[in-house]
């Protein structure tokens, strides 16, 4: 794969100072059989009576030979004590297998913040050698390692993992049958500490304001509310109490209980006193300061507000991320709305955008109300399955260069957060 996108090329050839060998090099070892193929374990969203979290393998890879076998293993390959649990041989370069092996069930609590494999291997091999392999794995630092490379850009300037409606998960256990409000309303199986574990750097909040409740904010999806909003940022604070990341915590929509101004500054006030000492106060140059000039300050939280009243009295406050949705309820028309706004996107690569106001986008399909009632499409979790391993697919292979913020349903059913460190990656080695 050659390097593309003659802006991108020379910017970052400013900002990181490699030499013309350097950047030759890393480009070329695109053409290693190794590096050059995809290989993963995705969690499938669905869940019935029967399983819940079933392991997914997805690949591509156009060096593959006959007899060449992909195997799952229940510990490290490496060791004398991992187990095959699943194999086959691929039919295709390219493809996604399920495995009918349900993942064990992890804990906020057993998570880490350090990068780690969680148990289950898949690798690929060639007369009994491995050849490639891949874990189900956490990255919670994957931002603050790459200082030295993404710390003079901007976030618009950044690929960014973000989950869609963060803080409408449940986190289920054992299987079970959904209720239909469920069916609609629920779009993570990761609480959002999870969520930034696993690596999503952008949540996108619902806020809905119930002042006879005990729990007067909580957040939502749509008129329904999920969890007290406290939740939501007391992960967001341990997030940051042990790691160096950023996050923008997006406050978009405010569904019930915002009818007046003097509620948003109500809502702004509790989240200046829960976030004091985390957030960073909008700076002269808005979006358009560097995550290097970010990280300096100490203060690592970005709060966006979409409500420009709000932002013009509350320093607080950032301007929202502009989210960029499709509204649409088929992969073909999910596609080309991406497409066009990714298209839109390297177009403007080649003017300065004075606000380098990051975009989002909103990569999921949206039901309509009849398609609730009656529940045409199954739910979101069979809508996120249809969706999730193509996003990967299409912002890995034709939208890498433009890619901002990428919002999706079900994290772990999908391959963003690695597709956005390798392409960070490239893009600050000029590929």
């Amino acid at each position: 794969m050659f390097c593309k996108n003659i802006y991108l090329f020379t910017l970052f050839i400013f900002l990181f100072n490699f030499s013309a060998g350097e950047l030759e090099n890393n480009c070329r070892n695109e053409n290693n059989e190794i590096d050059n193929s995809d290989l993963s374990i995705l969690i499938s969203p669905l869940m019935s009576s029967e399983m819940i979290r079933e392991i997914c393998i997805y690949w591509k890879n156009s060096n593959l030979e006959s007899g060449d076998v992909f195997k799952l293993y229940k510990g490290n390959p490496n060791t004398t004590n991992a187990q095959v649990i699943f194999k086959f041989q691929p039919d295709a370069i390219h493809g996604f297998k399920k495995t009918g092996i349900s993942s064990d069930f992890i804990s906020t609590s057993q998570l880490t913040f350090k990068d780690e494999c969680l148990n289950y291997y898949v690798s690929w091999v060639r007369n009994d050698t491995i050849k490639k392999t891949s874990c189900l794995s956490t990255h919670p630092n994957w931002m603050s390692k790459r200082k030295n490379s993404i710390g003079n850009l901007k976030m618009r300037e950044v690929f960014i993992p973000g989950t869609h409606d963060s803080a409408a998960y449940n986190k289920f256990q054992n299987p079970k049958t959904e209720l239909i409000i469920d069916k609609y309303t629920i779009t993570q199986d990761e609480d959002v500490l999870g969520q930034l574990i696993y690596g999503a750097r952008y949540l996108d909040i619902r806020v809905g304001r119930y002042p006879n409740s005990d729990e007067i904010f909580w957040g939502n999806h749509g008129p329904i509310r999920i969890v007290p909003l406290r939740d939501v940022i007391r992960d967001v604070k341990i997030f940051l109490d042990n790691t160096d990341e950023i996050v923008i915590f997006d406050i978009q929509e405010f569904p019930v209980g915002f009818q007046s101004l003097a509620a948003h500054y109500q809502l702004t006030n509790y989240l200046q006193e829960q976030f004091d000492g985390y957030y960073l106060d909008r700076p002269v140059h808005v979006w358009g300061t560097s995550l290097e000039d970010i990280w300096s300050t100490g203060r690592r939280l970005i709060i966006s507000y979409d409500y420009s009243n709000v932002v013009a009295s509350r320093a607080s406050v950032w301007p929202q991320v502009e989210q960029q949705w499709g509204n649409v309820r088929t992969v073909s028309a999910l596609y080309r709305h991406l497409n066009k706004i990714e298209t839109q996107a390297a177009d403007e690569l080649h003017h300065y955008n004075r606000l380098s106001q990051p975009r989002a986008a909103m990569a999921q399909l949206t039901p309509t109300t009849f398609d609730v009632i009656f529940n045409r499409l199954g739910g979101l979790r069979k809508m996120a399955e249809n969706v999730d391993i193509n996003i990967t697919e299409w912002y890995s292979d034709e939208w890498q260069h433009t890619a901002n913020i990428v919002a999706v349903d079900f994290i772990k059913a999908t391959g963003i957060v690695e597709t956005a460190i390798k392409w960070n990656d490239k893009r600050a080695s000029g590929c």
